[in-house]
């Protein structure tokens, strides 16, 4: 039995601020720490569960921040940032399920800790097939595409609550609950871990009563950015069309294609920031 892991760090047990995720930052040594042990606890929960290859890909910021010789040795490892399917690659046909570790809630979601939809700097909002999605939502639709079932999402309680509207039958894990965005009332590590390694474990057990996010037979991906630059320059890209001053469209008939073009579009905007404020 093959399970897929695509781990985030906001949502992971204990971590409440930016200081906590970003390499260099005061407490992100700390951080790494917290992530690799909710990491290891999913991974021992799909262990019993019957789980016989396990593979863990790294989706948060750098794409490097697990404490490798700590992890657990059942996992194999994606590191690195430059990939086509970003935050679900490793992900295939033979995969029977996938978690989500540490995720977040989409941009503009209330209280949840940190929230943001896959750049906080370049979208505002991220609309798949006419529902506003965050990247829980975008990647459950992505492993739809190879027939694969999310059943486990772990985050804090606002993300659990959108991740089970965005994927009927989820199982959850609440680590946390979001105070201000950027302060939260969180579990104890320790009995955070306990209730992922277990919930993964049930998860997995009951991984028929999830099923794979169903496919259209055309999807359409709205992006609404932060700045009128951003749309202008991403709208140059073949078969994007720009809708507004901030807001372009693309359609595919594989919803997993589009995220090697939703890479490419966030490069671009990465380079026409630099452009605009001259880092």
């Amino acid at each position: 039995m093959k399970v897929f892991i695509s781990l985030d760090m906001e949502g992971i047990s204990g971590i409440s601020e930016w200081d906590d995720v970003l390499p260099g930052r005061r407490h992100y040594e700390a951080g790494r720490k917290l992530l690799t042990l909710d990491v290891n606890a999913a991974i021992e929960g799909a262990l019993e569960a019957g789980a016989t290859q396990i593979i863990v890909n790294e989706s948060h910021g750098p794409m490097n921040n697990l404490i490798l010789e700590e992890l657990h040795p059942a996992a194999d490892v994606i590191r690195g940032f430059f990939k086509p399917l970003c935050m679900m690659q490793g992900i295939d046909e033979n995969c029977d399920a996938a978690f989500f570790i540490g995720y977040h809630g989409k941009a503009g979601s209330g209280e949840a800790v940190l929230n943001h939809t896959l750049s906080g700097l370049a979208i505002h909002r991220l609309i798949l097939n006419g529902k506003e999605v965050g990247e829980a939502g975008l990647n459950a639709a992505i492993a739809g595409a190879f027939d694969v079932p999310v059943v486990l999402v772990t985050g804090d309680e606002q993300t659990a609550r959108e991740v089970e509207e965005d994927i009927p039958g989820v199982f959850t894990v609440a680590v946390k609950s979001g105070i201000t965005g950027l302060s939260s009332l969180a579990l104890h590590p320790q009995r955070a871990r306990e209730l992922i390694r277990r919930k993964a474990k049930e998860a997995l057990l009951n991984r028929s009563a999830v099923k794979p996010i169903q496919q259209q037979e055309e999807n359409t991906l709205v992006v609404e950015f932060t700045r009128s630059q951003f749309a202008t320059a991403v709208s140059w890209m073949p078969d994007v069309e720009l809708i507004d001053g901030r807001t372009i469209r693309y359609k595919s008939q594989n919803v997993a294609e589009i995220m090697p073009v939703l890479q490419a579009m966030l490069l671009v905007t990465s380079q026409v920031n630099r452009m605009i404020t001259g880092t």
